[in-house]
């Protein structure tokens, strides 16, 4: 495990410059460790969690959206290919395809030949969910591509936050107590605006 695995004691300033530069060895592996990326993946995630703004929601609808549509295009190709491929008594097939169409929440017409209508679901009914599910990923690309063309200093972060809370703040802070004072700057800002 790197010694920066958690928003709690990675520091800011290395998050943010992992983001820019793709560098995972900031996180200090120990020699020859992989993984890495993946151990960023999760900071990266708990941070977009912990900081508790839209785009920040938006990105974890569409994340778990986007693995959800996963997993049920797989169902349904799974159970598909068992009721097509597997001699099974036709009250199994009717119980297994009605299971399927509740839910997955596809329309399976048990009336015409079967080979028929499982092309059908893999071409119409699979491909409306496969519709979904790129137009889910194009907009996390887009999130992904927007937060990172906008240029950020953290230094300058760093004192606009000191600004309005009054006070410096240390640049060695953990990407935790980052986002916490983030959170009470945009709440103080609030207030001010309201007044």
């Amino acid at each position: 495990m790197p010694k920066y695995n958690n928003i709690e004691n990675i520091p800011a300033k290395v998050f943010f410059d992992i983001l820019q530069t793709k560098n995972y060895q900031l996180l200090k592996p120990k020699p020859n460790e992989d993984g890495l990326e993946r151990i960023f993946t999760e900071i990266y995630d708990d941070f977009f969690i912990k900081s508790d703004n839209y785009e920040a929601k938006q990105y974890l609808k569409l994340t778990t959206n986007v693995a959800f549509l996963e997993y049920k295009i797989a169902t349904i190709k799974q159970v598909l290919h068992f009721v097509y491929y597997n001699e099974i008594n036709e009250d199994m097939k009717l119980k297994l395809l009605d299971a399927l169409e509740k839910g997955c929440e596809i329309y399976i017409d048990k009336n015409v030949e079967f080979a028929n209508e499982l092309q059908r679901v893999l071409q119409v009914e699979i491909g409306i969910i496969d519709n979904d599910l790129t137009m889910d990923k194009l907009e996390l690309e887009n999130i992904a591509k927007n937060r990172n063309e906008k240029i950020f200093d953290f230094y300058d972060t760093i004192v606009s936050l000191g600004n309005v809370h009054n006070r410096n703040i240390d640049e060695k802070l953990t990407l935790a107590m980052y986002i916490s004072i983030e959170k009470s700057a945009a709440r103080i800002i609030k207030e001010q605006n309201k007044k």
